[in-house]
Protein backbone atom coordinates (compact mmCIF):
# COMPACT_ATOMS: atom_id res chain seq x y z
CA UNK A 1 0.00 0.00 0.00
CA UNK A 2 1.54 3.43 -1.09
CA UNK A 3 1.45 6.35 1.48
CA UNK A 4 0.44 9.02 0.23
CA UNK A 5 2.26 11.79 2.66
CA UNK A 6 -0.38 14.26 1.84
CA UNK A 7 -2.99 12.17 3.26
CA UNK A 8 -4.26 12.08 6.90
CA UNK A 9 -5.99 9.07 8.84
CA UNK A 10 -9.48 9.17 9.68
CA UNK A 11 -11.54 6.79 11.59
CA UNK A 12 -15.10 6.62 11.24
CA UNK A 13 -17.36 4.52 12.47
CA UNK A 14 -20.26 3.62 10.02
CA UNK A 15 -23.21 1.68 9.62
CA UNK A 16 -23.11 -2.20 8.52
CA UNK A 17 -25.35 -1.52 5.82
CA UNK A 18 -22.81 1.47 4.44
CA UNK A 19 -19.98 -1.37 4.75
CA UNK A 20 -21.51 -3.76 2.80
CA UNK A 21 -22.91 -0.94 0.43
CA UNK A 22 -18.71 -0.01 -0.10
CA UNK A 23 -18.02 -3.68 -0.15
CA UNK A 24 -20.47 -4.29 -3.20
CA UNK A 25 -19.14 -1.17 -4.92
CA UNK A 26 -15.54 -3.17 -4.48
CA UNK A 27 -16.99 -6.18 -5.66
CA UNK A 28 -18.34 -5.08 -8.54
CA UNK A 29 -15.09 -3.39 -10.17
CA UNK A 30 -16.82 0.13 -9.47
CA UNK A 31 -13.72 0.97 -6.69
CA UNK A 32 -10.56 -0.75 -6.03
CA UNK A 33 -10.97 0.25 -2.14
CA UNK A 34 -13.51 1.10 0.48
CA UNK A 35 -11.08 4.21 0.63
CA UNK A 36 -11.43 5.52 -2.95
CA UNK A 37 -15.49 4.93 -2.82
CA UNK A 38 -15.50 7.25 0.06
CA UNK A 39 -12.94 9.91 -1.83
CA UNK A 40 -15.23 9.68 -4.77
CA UNK A 41 -18.59 10.30 -2.88
CA UNK A 42 -17.38 12.94 -1.03
CA UNK A 43 -15.59 14.61 -4.04
CA UNK A 44 -18.66 14.58 -6.33
CA UNK A 45 -20.79 16.16 -3.30
CA UNK A 46 -17.95 18.86 -3.11
CA UNK A 47 -18.04 19.71 -6.53
CA UNK A 48 -21.92 20.17 -6.73
CA UNK A 49 -22.75 24.03 -7.09
CA UNK A 50 -24.83 25.54 -4.91
CA UNK A 51 -27.22 26.21 -7.84
CA UNK A 52 -27.20 22.24 -8.82
CA UNK A 53 -28.27 21.99 -5.09
CA UNK A 54 -30.99 24.09 -4.91
CA UNK A 55 -31.99 23.01 -8.65
CA UNK A 56 -32.03 19.65 -6.74
CA UNK A 57 -34.05 20.33 -3.83
CA UNK A 58 -36.64 22.39 -5.99
CA UNK A 59 -36.99 19.05 -8.23
CA UNK A 60 -37.59 17.26 -4.70
CA UNK A 61 -39.82 19.89 -3.71
CA UNK A 62 -42.00 20.02 -7.03
CA UNK A 63 -42.43 16.76 -7.02
CA UNK A 64 -43.37 16.28 -3.68
CA UNK A 65 -46.07 18.68 -4.80
CA UNK A 66 -46.96 17.03 -7.49
CA UNK A 67 -48.67 14.61 -4.78
CA UNK A 68 -51.04 17.11 -3.53
CA UNK A 69 -54.10 15.18 -1.45
CA UNK A 70 -56.06 17.94 -0.72
CA UNK A 71 -54.51 18.82 2.57
CA UNK A 72 -54.42 22.64 3.83
CA UNK A 73 -53.36 23.94 7.25
CA UNK A 74 -57.22 24.73 7.73
CA UNK A 75 -58.16 21.22 7.14
CA UNK A 76 -55.53 20.00 9.36
CA UNK A 77 -56.50 22.09 12.06
CA UNK A 78 -60.10 20.57 11.60
CA UNK A 79 -59.12 17.27 11.31
CA UNK A 80 -56.92 17.74 15.26
CA UNK A 81 -60.14 19.02 16.66
CA UNK A 82 -62.37 16.34 15.13
CA UNK A 83 -59.89 13.84 16.84
CA UNK A 84 -59.36 15.34 20.15
CA UNK A 85 -63.06 15.89 19.88
CA UNK A 86 -63.88 12.11 19.25
CA UNK A 87 -61.27 11.08 22.29
CA UNK A 88 -62.40 13.19 24.75
CA UNK A 89 -65.80 11.60 24.08
CA UNK A 90 -64.43 7.95 24.35
CA UNK A 91 -62.83 8.63 28.11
Amino acid sequence: MAVNPEASTVVLELPECTLVQLDELVRQGCFATRQAALIAAVERLYAMTPQHRTARQGALTRLCGALHLGTTPHSLRDAEQDRLAWESGQH
